[in-house]
């Protein structure tokens, strides 16, 4: 399961400290959260608000005695003047709205009537991914804390052995589970339960309830929780929640302290797939361990959200997440009475990879190991591919495997990674969409965001800047390499933005280019200075700079998303999606039309900046799908002339804005006391507007929606706008549609079909033989579709005009489905509903790139033009005579067992911990007069074909030991008098297979040696005992069955 952050309605927070500093109505007020720049004691944290603000306000008491923030109620008069004056306190460091969230609950896919085939067999997962191979060698969690932030958890619930405690953050006043969303959860990682075993029954289980049984929950009982734990020193924390909302800073930087202090963080990704660009926060954070999840044939499940992020839009790239994929689908767990119960989503797959962390941790004795990055590294690089046609924005780096994993971490050595760990263009479908469109001169570049993973410390930073490696055997040389990078590499990890483009020369290229990128991080881990240096392979298909009539520019500069700001949803039928927050990338929601112009011949490239920072000869067509925010009047002058004498084409897909509606759609959010108002409309129409006025040319603020027909094809015209205003020799479509605003401002069902104008084609040959043309479509959702659904798209209307930006004018295809606009719009704005304004009380300004405020009379004030970004090379040093491997994903795909242990190598390294551990216990009962014994073991299977090499291999390591033993003997007399009377010394030879000996300490004279697993094969053990004045009691051998 999923937390989507939705602000919607809660009950009043309560006030437990009030203090008054002046009047103020206390009935409207808002809830804030203060975040301060250390922790403090409850009188102290007060005397900064006062000495800070004069306001009334109320202070909610924190359950701890130290906090670093507090949450405050003020009246909603006041609230500017209280974030301004706290905002100047040296002591505070953030104000921010204290956010309410709900949950939903997973899917019952067993309990469903219908059922596939495969569903009424209950699959354990602990069997699914072999954790029973660590159960066998002892390892079950033992030592590691791990905490659940969910429902609760039932004190004395059967299924677990380690409930060590359990705290309720919520306001209901105890810590049980009334839900059972938590009992599931807290039992795929810790349930002692063989019906529904969890991964680590040996865990230290602290449950933290920070949601209510009607699943609601704020921020502020997660600081107070994640505080909690810090103090607790938890050591993996399983958060099986999340949201769009990647801009809560208070949640933020507390999920950044959590992980600097050690905090292995592991959330669900989210489940709003299948759609790209859904993942959810904290899980697309670097520092957390993201999950998504895959049915029981290791195929990625349908509500698995995918990637990119997108944070870094629309100037940047998102970064690669989820990182793994695990088991989500039909899993079974524990329920509240005791039983066991299926449930599926990220949610159920995020504790499945907690556990199996929890488990592979017990058996790893340098606890410096035990911190994000370590295990994330040792995730990573331990994890199958999926080897079907998920994407690494699907996939990550694949599937958990367990036993990779933790023979990562046997072997570690501090380092630092690369997430993705190589870039190939070549390799289809992982490397998508890298790999479906190949890079050429004179082109947009290719943006690769790459997450670097530090294993040495919780800081570092890069030395020297990266440097770019060209292959000269591979054409290296054609790449231009630029690099922008994190300055400070914390916590546990950094970014590094790869910009890739091809150089001018490599215009008539058609092959690869090779090259590395070499990065040395420098931390400072107690005192002592580590180095690690990674290299980051890059192999790029290049290809002739194809002709102009196949290259297309998108317009993402003009996106603005939720968060921050209420940016409402294209489709306003869609209840279940309030928020617009999918980017509108080529590569997240608008996939389906990308992969068709893909297949279609077509290139696509993004712009990220103004218009003035791109040469628009280059290009057929600029496409304009969906924008909200402005355009710069340069930009407006650039694109008018670039169409009526360049014969660049323009093409937009709008979509609704009516400022009644928008009046209509807010929403009171009970928990900061303050309305939510859309920002803009599903589309800014006036800005568009303002773009085709030149044209004459305008939109209407109708709000239409139903089956849309252009020529003989239907498709779904949903939330759309209609054109208003033509210019003379225009063409236009017509179709009958309701009018969905008159719908949703009265709140009566809407049936009267309206026949609207909901496309227009102009093209201006009077102007110039060279000319463009521009075309406008009232809608964008039906390009979100893909041509094979049952939900009608209009892609095919884009083609049809970018055949006619091909052959130069209007296709006879889509011209017969088409009418003269002057036998249709008889007047400038029809049925006399107002043209679309601009909002003048809104916070758009705030969230745009391109105006500063909007004035009384609604007309924008402009910022001054940005400068264009200009990139400097990276430092370069071609190397000769060096070559990529054909395969840069080092055989990690299913069936490729190559790095995985088998359980006899898993098992001989674990004999070498436990001697460890013996000698250790002996160390530490010295005082006792327990001496140390010294045990060697080989394990071997006793083979008679080579008896007799093995016999004298016997002999000599016997007379060999006699005379080490002999000198230590020496040695131990000289300590006689420390050690009063020497117990016994003694040599195990086992020449037979162990698989688990324990050496046993009862009383000071008693020592058994025992083997609870020996497996001989039908051969005696063999047993040499060196005896030298050394009293043995007793030594006994048991063997089990």
């Amino acid at each position: 399961m999923s937390i989507r952050w939705i602000a919607s309605c809660i009950i009043l927070i309560n006030i437990h400290n009030h203090f008054q500093l002046s009047s103020c109505s206390i009935i409207e007020s808002k809830s804030y959260i203060v975040t301060y720049d250390g922790y403090y004691t409850a009188n102290i944290r007060y005397s900064i608000i006062k000495e800070a603000t004069k306001i009334t306000v109320n202070v909610e008491a924190r359950p701890v005695l130290l906090s670093d923030f507090d949450v405050v109620e003020v009246s909603a008069c006041n609230s500017t003047v209280f974030i301004e004056s706290l905002q100047r306190s040296i002591h505070t460091r953030h104000v921010a709205s204290n956010n309410r969230f709900t949950a939903s609950l997973p899917k019952k896919l067993l309990g469903s009537r219908r059922r596939h085939s495969g569903d009424t067999e209950i699959r354990h997962v602990t069997k699914l991914l072999d954790v029973e191979k660590l159960w066998n060698m002892g390892y079950k969690g033992q030592g590691v804390k791990v905490a659940v932030f969910d429902t609760g958890l039932d004190k004395h619930h059967p299924h677990f052995q380690q409930i060590v405690e359990r705290t309720d953050w919520t306001n209901e006043k105890t810590a049980d589970d009334g839900l059972g969303h938590g009992t599931f959860v807290a039992g795929l990682i810790a349930s002692s339960d063989q019906r529904c075993d969890g991964f680590a029954p040996a865990a230290s289980i602290y449950a933290y309830k920070v949601f209510t049984k009607k699943q609601v929950s704020f921020t502020s009982w997660f600081l107070d929780a994640f505080n909690h734990a810090i103090l607790r020193g938890i050591n993996v924390l399983n958060l099986s929640i999340g949201g769009p909302d990647f801009t809560d800073r208070p949640f933020m930087d507390k999920v950044w302290e959590l992980t600097a202090n050690g905090i292995i963080l592991i959330s669900a990704i989210g489940n709003d797939g299948p759609n790209f660009g859904t993942l959810n926060n904290p899980a697309d954070q670097m520092d957390v361990i993201g999950v998504g999840g895959i049915n029981i044939d290791s195929k990625i499940a349908r509500f698995s959200s995918r990637g990119m992020t997108t944070w870094e839009l629309p100037s940047g790239y998102g970064r690669v997440k989820p990182d793994i994929v695990s088991y989500g689908a039909s899993v079974y767990g524990s329920s509240l009475d005791g039983n066991c119960r299926a449930l599926s989503g990220t949610s159920v797959a995020s504790p499945v990879v907690a556990g199996a962390v929890a488990v592979m941790l017990s058996g790893i004795e340098d606890k410096r190991l035990w911190n994000p990055a370590v295990v994330k590294q040792a995730l990573v690089e331990g994890a199958t591919r999926l080897p079907s046609v998920a994407t690494m924005f699907e996939q990550g780096a694949g599937k958990m495997n367990i036993l990779a994993s933790f023979q990562f971490m046997r072997r570690y050595s501090p380092r630092i990674t690369f997430i993705p760990s190589y870039i190939d263009f070549n390799e289809c479908p992982y490397m998508w969409p890298y790999c479906s469109q190949p890079l050429y001169a004179f082109g947009m570049p290719a943006l690769i965001n790459v997450t670097i993973v530090n294993g040495m410390s919780v800081s570092g930073r890069i030395m020297a800047g990266p440097v770019w490696e060209p292959f000269l055997e591979e054409n290296g040389d054609l790449l231009n390499i630029s690099i922008l990078h994190s300055d400070f590499i914390w916590p546990w990890s950094g970014y590094m933005a790869v910009i890739v483009n091809v150089v001018p020369n490599g215009y008539n290229y058609d092959g690869t280019a090779s090259g590395r990128i070499s990065v040395t991080v420098m931390s400072d881990e107690r005192g002592e200075q580590k180095r690690s240096t990674a290299l980051l392979p890059i192999r790029v298909r290049i290809i002739p700079t194809p002709p102009r009539s196949q290259r297309l520019l998108w317009d993402q500069y003009r996106n603005i998303r939720y968060p921050p700001g209420y940016i409402p949803r294209d489709d306003l039928r869609d209840k279940t999606n309030i928020l617009d927050w999918n980017a509108d990338h080529p590569h997240t929601n608008f996939k389906p039309l990308y992969q068709y112009l893909r297949s279609s011949g077509y290139y696509i490239e993004v712009l990220g900046e103004p218009l003035t920072c791109v040469d628009l000869s280059q290009y057929s067509a600029f496409l304009i799908v969906d924008p909200e925010d402005e355009f710069f009047p340069s930009e407006r002058q650039k694109l008018y002339d670039e169409v009526n004498n360049a014969n660049l084409n323009l093409i937009i897909f709008a979509d609704w804005y009516n400022t009644s509606v928008i009046e209509k759609i807010r929403f009171m959010d009970e928990n900061t006391k303050e309305w939510w108002k859309p920002e803009t409309g599903g589309t800014n129409l006036p800005a568009l507007n303002d773009l085709l006025m030149k044209w004459n040319i305008s939109l209407s603020a109708h709000v239409l929606d139903g089956i849309a027909i252009v020529g003989q094809t239907p498709m779904k015209y949903l939330s759309g706008t209609s054109i208003s205003n033509a210019p003379s020799h225009s063409f236009i479509a017509l179709s009958d549609l309701i009018d969905l605003g008159e719908e949703i401002i009265t709140d009566r069902k809407a049936n009267q079909l309206y026949k609207e104008a909901i496309f227009l084609y102009f093209k201006n040959d009077t102007l110039s033989k060279t000319s463009g043309f521009v075309a406008v479509f009232g809608d964008s959702s039906c390009l979100e579709v893909s041509t094979t659904s049952d939900t009608k798209s209009c892609i095919f209307l884009l083609e049809s005009l970018l055949e006619s930006a091909l052959e130069g004018d209007l296709i006879d295809s889509l011209r017969q489905s088409l009418i003269p606009a002057s036998n249709a719009l008889p007047g400038k704005y029809s049925q006399n509903l107002p043209p679309p304004k601009r909002i003048t009380n809104s916070n758009f300004a705030k969230y745009s790139k391109v105006i500063l405020n909007i004035s009384a009379n609604a007309e924008p004030l402009y910022r001054e033009d940005p400068k264009c970004q200009i990139l400097s090379t990276a430092i370069s040093q071609p190397v000769a005579n060096v070559t990529l491997p054909s395969d840069l994903s080092g055989g990690r795909f299913r069936g490729d067992h190559s790095d995985v242990p088998d359980e006899n190598q898993l098992s001989n390294e674990l004999t070498s911990a436990r001697l460890h551990e013996i000698v250790q216990f002996f160390d530490e009962n010295g005082e006792n007069n327990v001496e140390q014994t010294y045990m060697f073991s080989f394990n071997y299977h006793f083979n008679f074909s080579n008896g007799f090499l093995l016999f004298i291999l016997l002999i000599i390591i016997i007379m060999y030991c006699r005379i080490v033993a002999r000198r230590l003997i020496v040695r131990f007399r000289i300590f006689r008098f420390v050690l009063r009377r020497l117990r016994f010394s003694c040599i195990l030879y086992s020449f037979c297979r162990v698989d688990n000996a324990v050496i046993s300490v009862g009383a000071i004279n008693d020592v058994y040696v025992l083997f609870d697993d020996v497996n001989c094969s039908g051969n005696p053990i063999l047993l040499f005992i060196i005896m030298d004045k050394i009293r043995v009691r007793d030594l006994e051998v048991a063997k089990a069955e």
